[in-house]
Formats: structure tokens, sequence, C-alpha cells
């Protein structure tokens, strides 16, 4: 399965729907400041590692700083089967008119 790019409203959209994981993709400390309810926070250096935890029957809903990283873990995620969705120009967009 590919992934999906979200703008802002698509991606507060799809939070709402049933049997829908979030993560944020930044570090701990930003993590720790800020972040959307709900969601967990994973390191993309570890995808590898806790990505074999996810629930396939859930979509997923990734964010972080600027759109990159969360953009190359929806790709991994995606050719490994999961539906997955990536905020368009990361965290800062939830913030902006």
């Amino acid at each position: 399965m590919r992934y999906q790019l979200l703008s802002k409203d698509e991606f507060l959209h799809e939070m709402k729907r049933k049997n829908t994981m979030v993560i944020d993709l930044r570090d701990p400390d930003s993590y720790a400041r800020w972040h959307l309810p709900g969601a967990m926070n994973r390191s993309y250096d570890r995808i590898s590692e806790w990505s074999l935890e996810l629930d396939r029957g859930k979509r997923i809903l990734l964010y972080c700083s600027h759109g990159n990283e969360s953009i190359l873990a929806a790709r991994y995620l995606g050719s490994r089967g999961f539906q997955v969705y990536s905020l368009i120009g990361g965290v800062g967009l939830l913030f902006t008119q």
C-alpha cells in the first residue's frame, strides 16, 4: 500500500476517525513541550523496530517538525502494507490559518 500526504485540515479530520493511530516523529524534548492529543512519540531512526508493533488494522497518521521524516516514514510503512498518512509541511502547519 502507498502513503498519502494530507493538508492540515485533512490531517485533523483523519484524527477524529476511529481506528487511527497518531505518531509524532519529533525529538523527545519537542514532544514533551507539545504534541497532538493521543500521539505516540517514536524516532524515525528506530522505525524498523517499532513498526513491528503497529496494528495493521489501523490508519497511521505521521507528523514531524518539517514534514521530511514523516514522508520517509510513510514511504517505509506504506511499502510494508500499512495504511499511512503524512502531514504536509510538518507540525508548524497546525498553527497557521
